[in-house]
Order: structure tokens, then C-alpha cells, then sequence
């Protein structure tokens, strides 16, 4: 598995300056996981739903869109640049700078966690932990749904082999930190039933 590199106050500035910039680039080459990921919630009126690390609020407008008046949506981001940029796009928005490893909910609280591009952000061994905490804040039968860019096994790719030899002040400027995970078997590990 290829490790996760740079530092969290590093990622955090990147995303800082990203957050202008952000939905322009990236959305076209992750919208059709977004799509397939946003299907696979189920989302249904009145629900309660958590989206860890909301970006710009691409998603967050959707699943607005989807839970009607009744149901509780919020947003959690540990950029403060992303989370204005979310605001201007949802301005109803429930939002926190919160960081995933602690949410600030308690146990049991939500139907729905939506993670997107996400967890290739996350040292490996700190995987099984934060889905753990996903896991907590879910009401039992909850769903979890996360998208990333997802690696299974296959040869390296010439842009993962830029990344491994990328230094590492420059990760976060380059790669916005992101690489292929298995999160699979992470995500069992951390006791999720379906996956």
C-alpha cells in the first residue's frame, strides 16, 4: 500500500489555497464517483446525515437537495478555506471545523456518513481508527459511503511512483496529498458489516 504523506498543518494551508480553486479541475475527474457514491446512500427524507470533509459543498448541495426540510444534514471540514467556500455555496449549511478523528457528536447520531476523496488523505495506520469513529457516530444499520481513489492490488502507475519520490514538503502542493487506498479491508476492520 502506498503510505499517505505530508503533514495535516500542510494539507490544511494546501487546502486553504485549493478551496479557490477547487471544484474546477477536481470535479470533472471525481464527479463520476461522486454520482455513484451520492446512489449509493440511499439518502431519504428526514434522515440524518454527516459529510465528513465537505470541500467546496458540491456534494453538500446535493444531498440537500435529496433529505427535504425534514431531515438534518452537516458538514465537517478541517479547512477553514473550504468551509467558506461551502458557505457561499449552501448558505443554510450546518457546518464545523472538526477533525475526523473526533467528531463532535455523540454516539448514534446519524443514518448516513458520506466521505469523499477522503481517506487517500489518511495515514494508513490511522485508517481502522477513523472508520472506527465513522462507525460510532452511525446509528445501528447505519450507511457508511466513502469514495477515494481506490487501489487494488495492480502495478504502480507512473503517478503513483510520483508521488513516492516527490519530497515530502512538496506532497501537498502537488498531489493535494492524495493517493490510491484499499480502504476494503479497513473498513471491515473497523466492523462495517457490508462493504
Amino acid at each position: 500500500m502506498i503510505e499517505a504523506r505530508g503533514s495535516r498543518p500542510a494539507l490544511v494551508r494546501a487546502y486553504n489555497m485549493f478551496s479557490v480553486l477547487y471544484g474546477l479541475p477536481g470535479a470533472r475527474l471525481e464527479r463520476e464517483g461522486v454520482n455513484r457514491g451520492l446512489k449509493r446512500t440511499g439518502v431519504r427524507a428526514g434522515e440524518r446525515v454527516l459529510e465528513v470533509a465537505v470541500g467546496t459543498g458540491l456534494v453538500h448541495a446535493r444531498l440537500r437537495s435529496r433529505l427535504g426540510s425534514t431531515g438534518l444534514l452537516v458538514g465537517v471540514d478541517l479547512s477553514p478555506g473550504m468551509l467558506r467556500v461551502t458557505r457561499r455555496q449552501v448558505p443554510e449549511a450546518r457546518l464545523a471545523r472538526a477533525d475526523a478523528r473526533q467528531l463532535p457528536f455523540p454516539a448514534e447520531t446519524f443514518d448516513v456518513l458520506y466521505a469523499g476523496y477522503f481517506l487517500d488523505l489518511i495515514p494508513t495506520r490511522e485508517l481502522v481508527p477513523l472508520l472506527g469513529e465513522f462507525r460510532r457516530v452511525l446509528r445501528r444499520g447505519g450507511r457508511l459511503v466513502v469514495v477515494n481513489f481506490s487501489k487494488n492490488g495492480e502495478p504502480l502507475t507512473w503517478w503513483e511512483r510520483a508521488y513516492q519520490v516527490t519530497p515530502t514538503f512538496l506532497v501537498p502542493w502537488l498531489f493535494a496529498g492524495c493517493r490510491p487506498v484499499q480502504a476494503e479491508p479497513s473498513v471491515r476492520a473497523a466492523g462495517f458489516a457490508e462493504v
